[in-house]
């Protein structure tokens, strides 16, 4: 059902794209559906301008997918039934639940709420804040649709942006950088988190932080502060050269946060370091918090995996921490999800290396770096590229393409989606026999 929404949409995203009125100049059937997709799995990788490419009908458009894929077609499918009073499948009750939640919330009615709620407000407050300061630079009508636009891209995790060097041109804007921040932060944190925040601040729970806040917010703290600190010093005399102090660091923050899904840049990440480059792959790949608008292997998959090896070192046959054990049916889950996940990656990069030109590693001018971190930026959903994406060939945006659809729909519901009835839990099991590790 998950996987058969996000592709009609998909379908209907880049009809709608190609027709007149929408794009300047043709847009290709594929690129038309390279964008749709993008929007979809809210990713932001594009082989076209989206400032010069697309009318502002289209970008409305564009902006609409980036809203619904960011929430998710069951969410908004599921918030219309509620609203005009339709029965909603218990399947689709499950799926949401479990998608949002690390734990059981009263009704259905009241996730919705909380989702739309937060939504709403995180992005009108962040919509306005940024409409204010861009009033400096534009119209108040062009203010406000640009406001409202990076709002939901950057909550959504999107990274879609606009104006036709991004967000380059505010870079040493403080107050506009730490409102784009601001949305990122709140979209890829989580709703379980909000929901755990929200229960305590407006509802006055008394119940302790749940283990997965715990292991969720330590995890994203730990990501953020040394993804900062290696960018700044990594760069401090590269990309960074040439900028004061207090810009060094706010463009090492922004890149910290933004790397993690959500695909802003204001600086030429071509240009960035090797080992920056390789500091941003592993930050891609965990990505975002679980329950969020954003993509990755998540933080609380990190963490879990993490707690499991320090366990079985300290001689505990469960995975422990703060005095809870993990569930091992949740460990099994996070080791197929981790393994299918790498094996995704392995296998978008050997396709995109394949669907190039084959060269000598001499001549290659870092095209397995490149294809590389293409691959970990769409299947993670970012949307940072090396300068690769307009360059892609028609193999080369269809194996983007598939690896994003992969990297927003999830792994673990598309294997579940392809094996529904067939691979049924069996009753019994077989004799065990050892076999030789490392």
């Amino acid at each position: 059902m998950v996987i058969a929404a996000f592709g009609l949409l998909d379908l209907l995203g880049a009809a709608v794209l190609l027709m007149p009125g929408m794009n300047y100049h043709g847009l290709s059937i594929l690129d038309a559906l390279f964008t749709s997709t993008s929007a979809v799995c809210v990713t932001g990788l594009t082989v076209t301008d989206t400032a010069s490419s697309f009318t502002r009908h289209g970008q409305y458009v564009i902006m609409g997918l980036i809203q619904i894929g960011g929430l998710g077609v069951m969410t908004i499918s599921t918030l219309l039934f509620l609203t005009i009073g339709q029965p909603v499948k218990i399947s689709h009750k499950i799926f949401l639940k479990e998608a949002f939640l690390s734990k059981h919330t009263p009704t259905l009615g009241s996730l919705m709420g909380t989702i739309v709620l937060y939504t709403f407000v995180a992005e009108t407050a962040v919509g306005l804040t940024l409409t204010f300061f861009f009033l400096k630079f534009f119209p108040p009508e062009e203010a406000l649709f640009q406001g409202l636009f990076h709002a939901v891209s950057a909550f959504c995790n999107a990274g879609f942006s606009t104006f036709h060097n991004g967000l380059y041109p505010f870079k040493e804007n403080a107050f506009i950088m730490f409102a784009i921040m601001a949305a990122i932060m709140m979209g890829n944190t989580g709703f379980a988190i909000a929901y755990e925040i929200g229960e305590k601040m407006f509802k006055g729970s008394r119940k302790p932080w749940s283990l997965h806040f715990k292991l969720t917010m330590y995890t994203h703290i730990v990501l953020l502060v040394a993804g900062t600190l290696c960018f700044f010093f990594l760069e401090r005399n590269n990309v960074l050269s040439g900028m004061n102090l207090s810009t060094k660091w706010l463009t090492s923050l922004f890149h910290s946060v933004s790397v993690r899904t959500a695909g802003f840049n204001t600086v030429d990440i071509a240009a960035l370091n090797d080992d920056t480059l390789y500091i941003m792959l592993l930050l891609m790949a965990v990505g975002a918090c679980p329950g969020s608008t954003g993509g990755g292997l998540k933080t609380s998959t990190l963490a879990a995996l993490w707690v499991t090896a320090v366990s079985r070192l300290k001689g505990h046959r469960k995975a422990t921490v703060n005095r809870r054990s993990i569930p091992d049916s949740t460990i099994q889950r996070i080791l197929v999800l981790f393994t299918l996940y790498v094996s995704a990656i392995l296998l978008s990069h050997l396709l995109m290396m394949i669907s190039g030109r084959n060269h000598s590693f001499l001549q290659s001018s870092n095209r397995f770096l490149a294809t590389l971190f293409e691959s970990v930026s769409a299947l993670g959903t970012v949307g940072l590229t090396l300068d690769l994406t307009p360059k892609l060939n028609t193999t080369g945006k269809i194996v983007i393409i598939c690896t994003m659809f992969v990297g927003r729909v999830g792994l673990l519901s598309l294997v579940s989606a392809l094996t529904q009835g067939v691979a049924k839990q069996k009753p019994y099991h077989y004799a065990s026999e050892d076999i030789m590790v490392g």
